[in-house]
């Protein structure tokens, strides 16, 4: 199999030997190759998710390496790929264990609201963590929330800051803006609205926090855990994610739904799309480092990538 193939220490020192090669006689062609990212809509910061899919796409890119005859167009990319991302999170998906993965996940999504079995949440967390790059979990550093699915309802933009209103805020100006500050306080670092707490405004989660069982005896320990704890949302009918961050507490339970998203979430995401319907996982993103954006992420792309219909 590919994955074997290319996780064998002989064949990975021969790709190293080999992208050292094509770095150093193709050097002259990374504009030219970052330009062809440009081109065909395929953001840099997203490069991680490109490259994983990449490898899978060039499936006999392990033995033509190995008889030194890789394709130069395909070398040029690898010399990109290889200078943008850390080996280590390198990932092979086939285009068959990727549509697996999302059939998985579109038939465990319909399920009554709560956790899945062991067996399969492991599964997802495995496999979501292979395909983007970054550690997908449901449950982080001991704590764990009462639901993995269910549904997720939209929620209006927060305030920001004590003075903020719904004019200052850029985009879905009709889905409103709540009267009070989220659940967790104002977005804002040391009284400065910057670009990182606008951002966690714009990509915000509500979770039922106050259902805990020991939310009230821990309270004084729990909020500032999930105060801006980084999260994913997986809508697989619509192969949509988008990461986020806990900035409020809800729904509650009369509403019959398990989480929110603020006004961007749901629609960048499509999470009410009509396939979609609202049914989402949400997992915690392991990001100690703080190195995952917020915002949608396409896993389309990953499909489109490993059939190799992205051309220069």
């Amino acid at each position: 199999m590919l994955t074997t193939a290319l996780t064998d220490p002989a064949t990975l020192h021969q790709i190293e030997l080999a992208t050292r090669y094509f770095r150093e006689e193709f050097g002259d062609t990374y504009k030219r190759t970052i330009a062809w990212f440009d081109a065909n809509r395929i953001p840099l910061a997203n490069i991680k998710l490109a490259s994983q899919q990449f490898l899978a796409a060039t499936a006999m890119a392990g033995s033509l390496m190995m008889r030194k005859t890789v394709d130069a167009q395909v070398a040029q990319q690898l010399v990109n790929q290889e200078a943008k991302v850390d080996d280590s999170l390198l990932t092979m998906i086939t285009v068959e264990e990727h549509q697996a993965i999302i059939d998985k996940m579109k038939s465990l999504v319909q399920q009554a609201p709560g956790h899945m079995q062991k067996e399969d949440e492991l599964y997802l967390e495995q496999q979501l963590s292979d395909m983007l790059g970054f550690s997908v979990t449901a449950e982080l550093e001991g704590h764990r929330l009462n639901h993995s699915v269910g549904i997720m309802g939209g929620e209006q933009h927060l305030r920001r800051f004590p003075t903020d209103t719904l004019d200052q805020h850029d985009a879905y100006q009709e889905s409103g803006i709540a009267p009070n500050r989220g659940a967790f306080g104002w977005f804002t670092e040391n009284n400065q609205l910057t670009e990182e707490a606008m951002q966690r405004e714009k990509y915000y989660f509500a979770v039922q926090t106050l259902y805990l069982p020991d939310w009230n005896t821990n309270h004084a320990e729990l909020k500032p855990w999930y105060k801006f704890r980084k999260m994913i949302a997986i809508n697989p009918a619509d192969e949509m994610a988008v990461v986020g961050v806990v900035g409020d507490a809800g729904p509650a339970l009369w509403v019959q739904k398990q989480f929110g998203g603020s006004p961007e979430v749901i629609r960048e995401a499509k999470i009410w799309s009509k396939a979609a319907r609202g049914r989402v996982f949400l997992f915690f993103v392991d990001d100690p480092e703080n190195k995952i954006p917020l915002g949608p992420l396409d896993l389309k792309a990953a499909t489109l990538l490993a059939q190799g219909t992205v051309h220069e």
